[in-house]
């Protein structure tokens, strides 16, 4: 759970101890919540310590110093303050709550799923429910139990529909299943809820694009690229990033649109000018509208850059596929050769083969062509000279070899 989840639930938390510790009137607890309320962790945390020390059994005193201490990064003693309030109050459902958040934020998910599942919800206000589900999913999403946060949270949903964090929540847990499309739907509803949480924007838009890339239908293909764009271009719009712009025009070029996808990538490229893979969507861009020469100069700019790995291999494939569409057969098939791509390398050792042979029937077509053009010149001339019968022999000859053809 992130800081602004820990947060609210702290607040949420708070807010209940004090109101079930009315009767405790003591100087130090008062102190202790004063300081806790304006964010002084470090007084709170002293006067809640006089608190345990003249109250031992008093779990309240130990929650309240649980919290401060994990206020300021002291996990491990907050840890055994809340570990010490659950034990003095069995069955308090906040301070369960409490010691699984604090476990989550010290990274010990096995512990707190463990928690966080055992917590009585009918205890729990409706906003302290939301807030044991968003733990008790990231808990389990962190302890291979991606499903059961997908269950618990698909609850809170439906309970809370206009619930921005429930919904992001939602999506992460989907991805951990790899559900892209559903996780697709889990965030964009976050984001409509809640457009200023662009991690909820971001997210949407890259699991519309992974369930796009996934899917086998083209008419959802499209759609699910198109719906990727739009929400990128919403992203673009508040805070124009590399990241915004990149994804953009990612978006736009697989639905297609490449005239669409084209400025958000030059945007991006004056952004980082030495982003191999800028410069390589660039050139399936134009590689795409047949601006072949275009597309291999930045192609050429992108291997530049000094490309690695599987993308220097995908710059050398495409521009074996644009010299191949210009019918420069021994270039692309260098590129292909420079890709590791040996079934390409193969067609166009073929296509070499069949361009010279028809190099060669042109040329002797050629040829052919030149000798009756001779000939028939010959015949012209001889006609002038009124030599008739050695005219008509010759153009005899023409039209036996025109029919030979």
């Amino acid at each position: 759970m992130d800081r602004r989840g820990r947060r609210l639930l702290t607040e949420v938390l708070v807010v209940a101890v004090m109101m079930g510790s009315a009767a405790v009137v003591m100087a130090d607890w008062q102190a202790g919540v004063a300081a806790f309320k304006k964010k002084d962790y470090s007084t709170a945390i002293k006067e809640f310590q006089e608190v345990t020390k003249t109250n031992q059994d008093f779990a309240g005193g130990y929650y309240m110093l649980g919290l401060a201490q994990s206020q300021v990064g002291q996990l491990s003693q907050a840890l055994g303050n809340l570990r010490k309030a659950v034990e003095l109050d069995k069955g308090n459902a906040q301070y369960e709550v409490a010691l699984g958040q604090g476990l989550v934020q010290a990274n010990q998910y096995g512990e707190a799923y463990g928690v966080l599942k055992s917590v009585d919800r009918a205890k729990l206000s409706k906003a302290q429910r939301s807030l044991q589900a968003l733990l008790l999913a990231s808990a389990a999403t962190k302890t291979n139990h991606a499903q059961e946060a997908v269950n618990v949270l698909s609850r809170e949903a439906r309970a809370e529909p206009s619930n921005a964090r429930i919904h992001q929540a939602l999506g992460v847990a989907y991805n951990a299943l790899g559900d892209d499309a559903n996780a697709y739907h889990a965030f964009a509803t976050a984001y409509r809820l809640d457009p200023r949480d662009e991690e909820s924007g971001q997210s949407a838009a890259y699991a519309a694009v992974m369930a796009a890339r996934r899917s086998r239908s083209a008419q959802d293909k499209s759609r699910l690229y198109a719906e990727a764009g739009t929400i990128a271009e919403r992203l673009a719009g508040q805070h124009g990033t590399f990241e915004h712009n990149l994804l953009a025009g990612e978006a736009w070029l697989g639905a297609r649109a490449f005239d669409r996808a084209l400025p958000w990538f030059e945007k991006a490229k004056q952004q980082r000018s030495q982003n191999a893979l800028v410069y390589f969507y660039i050139g399936q861009c134009h590689s795409s509208t047949a601006k072949f020469d275009e597309a291999l100069g930045e192609l050429q700019q992108a291997l530049k850059t000094g490309p690695e790995g599987k993308l220097r291999r995908q710059i050398y494939d495409q521009m074996g596929y644009v010299y191949a569409k210009q019918k420069r057969y021994q270039k692309a098939l260098d590129m292909y050769q420079n890709a590791g791509n040996s079934a390409k390398v193969a067609e166009m050792q073929t296509s070499i083969k069949s361009q010279r042979q028809n190099q060669a029937a042109e040329q002797e077509r050629a040829e052919f062509q030149r000798k009756i053009r001779a000939l028939l010149a010959q015949a012209d001339e001889l006609e002038k000279l009124g030599q008739v019968d050695e005219a008509r022999a010759i153009r005899d000859q023409v039209k036996a070899l025109q029919k030979s053809d």
